[in-house]
């Protein structure tokens, strides 16, 4: 069944998805953005990524025709190379605006231990 924008639940979570930041990672990540230095820390361009790979695990199955509106990151730490890290995404609100539906999703990245590494706020326009 379609997650719909009257499913959404401020407060509700949906999950945590790991992703371990290998070096395959880091080498596409160096392939497409060759200007960033090589070094064992993740650049800071990394974080939307690794949201939305955890967006698109969770949040299953989206309806067609959602729009990215807006999205916002605050990097607490860079994580480096070998570090797994899990994201945990919820419903931080929603909203009608006329026949808008308007969702806002946060998500908290850990790493190593538990320690906080980013926090991620996306606001999507809801298809259905």
């Amino acid at each position: 069944m379609t997650l719909t924008f009257d499913a959404f639940q401020p407060g509700q979570e949906f999950g945590a998805h790991a992703l371990t930041l290998d070096r395959p990672l880091f080498a596409a990540w160096s392939a497409l953005f060759p200007h960033d230095p090589a070094t064992d820390t993740m650049p800071q361009g990394m974080t939307a990524p690794v949201f939305m790979r955890a967006y698109a695990a969770l949040l299953q199955p989206r309806p067609p025709g959602n729009v990215h509106g807006a999205q916002r990151f605050e990097i607490i730490r860079l994580p480096r190379l070998g570090e797994t890290l899990t994201t945990r995404i919820a419903c931080a609100g929603k909203e009608r605006k006329g026949e808008r539906r308007w969702v806002t999703l946060e998500g908290v990245t850990t790493g190593a231990g538990g320690a906080p590494a980013f926090l991620s706020r996306m606001t999507v326009l809801w298809a259905a």
